[in-house]
């Protein structure tokens, strides 16, 4: 952020905050999701006016259903370092779901809620 867009806020009385408190580089984080879920599903053009708005926001309430739900993804399990060589180890691929279900974490109402809101999508 520049000194210019720091002072119109500072004029405007809009506040700065940060994602998390003492974290500066979090935003980092934020654009890393932006590239790897956002814009590989809508792409780079600009969103203009109401209607776009709220043709993502129904893509995107699906689209958090998929990736939260049954998107795999690697864990890491271990990373073992030989010299300056380091070789990671990961878990199988299993989605969120298949991780919180196998857990044991979540209480039986839970698992009845999370079944009702993947059948209700």
């Amino acid at each position: 952020m520049n000194e210019t867009v720091f002072d119109f806020c500072k004029a405007t009385g809009i506040e700065l905050t940060r994602s998390r408190a003492y974290k500066k580089n979090d935003q980092a984080w934020v654009e890393q999701k932006n590239g790897a879920i956002v814009r590989r599903l809508v792409g780079y053009g600009r969103l203009q006016g109401l209607e776009a708005t709220e043709i993502f926001a129904s893509l995107y309430q699906v689209s958090r259903l998929y990736i939260n739900f049954f998107q795999p993804s690697f864990k890491l399990k271990s990373k073992t370092r030989h010299g300056a060589k380091v070789t990671k180890h990961y878990e199988s691929p299993l989605t969120p779901l298949e991780r919180v279900l196998r857990s044991g974490l979540s209480a039986g109402g839970d698992q009845t809620q999370t079944a009702s809101s993947i059948q209700d999508a």
